[in-house]
């Protein structure tokens, strides 16, 4: 017996406790290693600041999809950005905050001028072109702005129809029209994995891996899900070059280029700045 009443553990007994203790251990160990190793492998998202960092994953057979609004283009004010459309919502609230806005939204797109997100991007995908990638652009937008979209990326050297698929299709996806045309598959706020493998149906197309690249990760999700469903190899790129830009976002100077434009010029963001300045 020992200072406290149990019985004593003879010595094989505390080796065979300690071996099993030991057994255990490295189960736990070697269960941990295999799954941040499987997690590894599976990691699909990867964050990039620069365009030309999406090379490396384009491999043979790949088709390459881009986002619009800022992964290519974006607005050269504030008015009409992500960020004023996120703001909006809030500022109008209630039901139908979301609807009110996104037609705010699209009468801005229609008048607006857009610039490259990363100054050099289009001489990439013009390179990538060259080099026979598939490459075409993906969006929610509605259908109203597919002809205004296509014209903006062309005032900024982007032609989406080089590699693209050349034929038109308009078919349906969750009750909605879904336009691909220009070398742009245009979703009307619809699953974009749903409305992209109607298209490579239609195409008859098939890829053995899909490469999407977005400014938010929570858009390559959709077509991730969809991309597994259908057995295809999916890597999303959080595309962060854009990143800046949102930070410096001043709802004040947002809302002055709303109330004081005109429908031939919005004010530049420098402009809205002085006026606020002069603000008593």
């Amino acid at each position: 017996m020992n200072k406290v009443g149990l019985p004593a553990i003879d010595k094989k007994t505390k080796i065979a406790i300690i071996d099993d203790s030991i057994r255990k251990y490295m189960k736990i160990l070697f269960f941990s290693i295999a799954l941040f190793i499987c997690s590894s492998i599976g990691a699909k998202i990867i964050e990039i600041k620069y365009f030309n960092e999406s090379i490396p994953y384009l491999t043979q057979n790949t088709l390459f999809i881009l986002d619009i609004d800022d992964t290519l283009l974006v607005p050269k004010q504030m008015l009409g950005s992500d960020m004023w459309f996120e703001d909006r919502i809030k500022q109008q609230k209630g039901s139908e905050a979301f609807e009110k806005t996104l037609n705010e939204w699209e009468g801005i797109r229609h008048f607006t001028q857009m610039q490259i997100v990363e100054p050099g991007a289009q001489k990439t995908i013009e390179d990538l072109q060259k080099k026979e990638h598939i490459i075409i652009g993906l969006s929610t937008q509605s259908l109203t702005l597919s002809k205004v979209t296509f014209n903006q990326l062309i005032n900024n050297q982007i032609d989406l129809r080089v590699t693209a698929p050349q034929e038109n299709y308009y078919f349906q996806n969750e009750d909605k029209g879904v336009l691909y045309v220009n070398g742009i598959l245009f979703t009307s706020g619809t699953s974009k994995g749903k409305a992209l493998f109607q298209l490579l149906e239609k195409t008859k197309q098939r890829f053995k891996r899909i490469v999407f690249m977005n400014d938010k990760g929570s858009h390559l999700a959709d077509i991730e899900q969809e991309a597994e469903k259908n057995h295809v190899e999916f890597i999303g790129l959080r595309y962060g070059y854009s990143d800046f830009r949102k930070k410096s976002f001043d709802s004040r100077i947002a809302n002055i280029q709303l109330n004081r434009s005109g429908f031939t010029q919005i004010l530049s963001d420098e402009e809205a700045k002085a006026l606020l300045q002069k603000k008593p």
